[in-house]
């Protein structure tokens, strides 16, 4: 069973993103900002009370996957592609669930030694999933 752990949306400033969740939404950062290599990403976790709802992320390369998906979505309404780019799920066993959506024909990817997967879009909708292994 997956759990909503929390969203993330792909923005071209990161500075002027959390600007604007702590004036429009009165959302706050939790914690530090910070770099995710494997991703190539600056990163900054917002949300209430402590507690994480959503990640900003702006990618530092253009040859990034982030980056890549943001130039797919440019059009005149939002003319630097942001948006949604995945949303994060606990589960009991990420293995156990890995195996089922791969044994149903779906693509899963794993990063070597994290225990975090992804869910391929394709296998989703077109919804990047990240899957963590729940807190017991």
């Amino acid at each position: 069973m997956l759990r909503f752990r929390h969203y993330t949306v792909a923005v071209h400033d990161l500075d002027e993103a959390v600007a604007h969740h702590r004036s429009r939404f009165q959302m706050q950062p939790i914690g530090e900002r910070a770099f995710n290599r494997i991703g190539n990403f600056d990163y900054q976790p917002m949300g209430y009370d402590g507690k994480v709802l959503l990640h900003l992320i702006q990618p530092k390369s253009d040859e990034s996957p982030i980056s890549r998906l943001m130039k797919e979505r440019v059009n005149p309404f939002n003319p630097h592609g942001e948006g949604i780019y995945l949303l994060a799920y606990e589960c009991d066993d990420v293995e156990a669930f890995c195996k089922q959506v791969e044994a149903e024909g779906g693509r899963v990817n794993r990063a070597p030694g994290s225990t975090n997967a992804w869910v391929h879009p394709t296998a989703s909708n077109f919804v990047l999933m990240e899957l963590f292994q729940g807190q017991h």
